[in-house]
């Protein structure tokens, strides 16, 4: 997965790119905003090398919604705009490449200001949590939906803090536990779950 945020980048006077500002005084850098061209260049070459790594990988696009209002409003718009544009010409051309659309879910189907933390900008829990969910429903198969449910009932097992732990009730609860972990880990020997069985074991 890549998810990318904004089209605006900062140059030294040698105009090379770069990642890390804090150094260095504001007057050294040029700000500027990467044109559709320059951004579907560096995607390229980040696809070859994600496929001569593993050719018969599959990469997801998306575009943060987060919005970048230092920049500005139509600078921010401009920026993802560039971004969507970049992304669309390599998702069109590859079908090796998707997008999925989590900006578009925040802007356009959210778009309330409920679903934003106390900053306005960042999405808040409600939000991430409506993403999510779109995209365990569209990326992620029903076997593998099914998988994590059950972790996610093993994790909220082990975190759960019990009124009584000496309790016959408590001791039911933790070999039940155990016996599914124990399951999943026949099923699924190549997840870990060493902490979680060593935990209800206990």
């Amino acid at each position: 997965m890549i998810t990318v945020g904004s089209a605006f980048v900062y140059e030294l006077d040698n105009n090379q790119v770069v990642a890390n500002c804090h150094k260095v005084p504001t007057d050294k850098f040029n700000k500027r905003l990467l044109s559709i061209g320059e951004i579907t260049e560096a995607f390229k070459k980040i696809r070859t090398h994600i496929f001569d790594f593993n050719p018969v990988a599959k990469i997801i696009f998306t575009i943060s919604p987060v919005r970048h209002l230092r920049d500005g409003f139509v600078e921010n718009n401009r920026s993802k705009a560039a971004l969507i544009g970049a992304v669309h010409q390599l998702v069109d051309a590859d079908e090796r490449l998707f997008y999925f659309p989590a900006y578009e879910l925040v802007i356009d189907d959210l778009r309330d200001y409920r679903f934003y933390a106390e900053d306005m900008v960042h999405p808040n829990y409600a939000a991430t949590n409506y993403v999510w969910e779109k995209f365990t429903g569209t990326c992620i198969d029903e076997p593998s939906q099914l998988l994590m449910k059950e972790i996610n009932m093993i994790n909220a097992a082990k975190t759960h803090k019990p009124f009584n732990p000496a309790s016959g009730q408590h001791k039911k609860f933790l070999k039940s536990f155990l016996e599914k972990t124990r399951q999943l880990q026949l099923q699924y020997p190549y997840i870990n779950f060493h902490e979680e069985i060593k935990y209800f074991q206990a």
